[in-house]
């Protein structure tokens, strides 16, 4: 991937959502290839699975059984490599849900699949999140929530409302106890975004919240997984949008991410769809947001050494940012 704009570009999603997928068609090949010489044994098409896979978007779902996959050969357990990649190859893809479904984190609503999605975003054994399903009432009104804020986006940045659907068409939402958890995205659930109902209390906040958990999606996908920097996971610096320090990797991604949001908060407000309290609350969070960004972005400049990838997408960032108003890209 080359085109590393800052603005959304619709037909890089697709694009990126094809790579991605070609990804981890080709990932899937070496491991079963690796398994078959190993004499393990496995159940299903995988030509008619890798076709499907390369022809289109596919379920959320996909991503998280590839990921049970991979914990089993890592952990090198022959019997959890067959179940797992037996389930992988019988999950032969639908089409993905239409853009915007809303599901809670719980069995009623993803059945099964609560317990990978579980295993990929709680994935931290020293520190468990212990996510919960919300009320059905909560999932009820984010999805009237989610509706409005893509019609809010759809008219006011097509691409980004493109961009979000392409990349996050799936919402999950999950909430803890601790009120810690705020949301993710995560290559190995590409297509799903995760949300805290108890963080979103309007459609401006639902479009931030979007554009933030997207805009994770896009860095993972203009790279295909790999690091913007490389300086490892070891050193931890203050990150402007958690409380714990950070490896620089998280606040480079947090830095952009703030960028990005301020970006689909600019593109609201050059519209007239918004009610003057919604003005006044997405202006706030803009000044908020820039504060954030720049005490990010002098932590960046000080201690991220980037690859050449991750070094043409945030100057790119670091441009858009330096603009009197971010909604002259649009």
């Amino acid at each position: 991937m080359t085109d590393f704009r800052f603005e959304p570009v619709s037909e890089r999603a697709v694009r990126i959502d094809g790579a991605i997928r070609h990804s981890l068609a080709d990932s899937c090949a070496a491991v079963l290839g690796e398994a078959a010489r190993a004499r393990v044994p496995i159940s299903g098409d995988r030509h008619a699975w890798r076709a499907q896979v390369l022809a289109g978007p596919v379920p959320a779902r996909l991503w998280a059984l590839y990921h049970a996959l991979v914990q089993a050969v890592l952990a090198l357990d022959g019997p959890a490599v067959s179940a797992a990649a037996s389930a992988l190859l019988g999950a032969l893809p639908a089409p993905p849900p239409a853009p915007g479904r809303v599901v809670g984190l719980g069995p009623d609503r993803l059945g099964t699949d609560v317990t990978l999605y579980r295993a990929v975003i709680d994935s931290d054994p020293t520190r468990p999140l212990d996510l919960q399903s919300p009320p059905a009432e909560e999932v009820d009104r984010l999805t009237r929530l989610v509706a409005e804020a893509r019609g809010l986006m759809q008219a006011a940045s097509p691409a980004l409302a493109d961009e979000c659907d392409r990349l996050g068409h799936e919402i999950v939402l999950a909430t803890n106890a601790r009120g810690s958890f705020g949301g993710a995205a995560t290559v190995f659930l590409w297509g799903a975004v995760m949300l805290n109902p108890s963080r979103i209390p309007d459609r401006i906040t639902m479009v931030e919240a979007l554009a933030h958990e997207c805009a994770h999606a896009l860095l993972f996908g203009l790279t295909l997984g790999a690091d913007l920097t490389t300086n490892g996971p070891e050193a931890r610096f203050a990150s402007p949008l958690r409380a714990d320090p950070r490896p620089i990797e998280g606040i480079v991604h947090a830095t952009y991410v703030l960028a990005r949001m301020n970006y689909a908060l600019e593109q609201l407000l050059a519209t007239p769809l918004l009610t003057r309290e919604e003005r006044r609350l997405a202006t706030e969070k803009l000044a908020r947001n820039r504060s954030n960004y720049a005490a990010g972005l002098g932590v960046v400049d000080a201690h991220a050494r980037f690859t050449p990838e991750g070094a043409a997408i945030f100057s790119a960032c670091r441009a858009a940012m330096a603009l009197p108003s971010l909604a002259a890209l649009g």
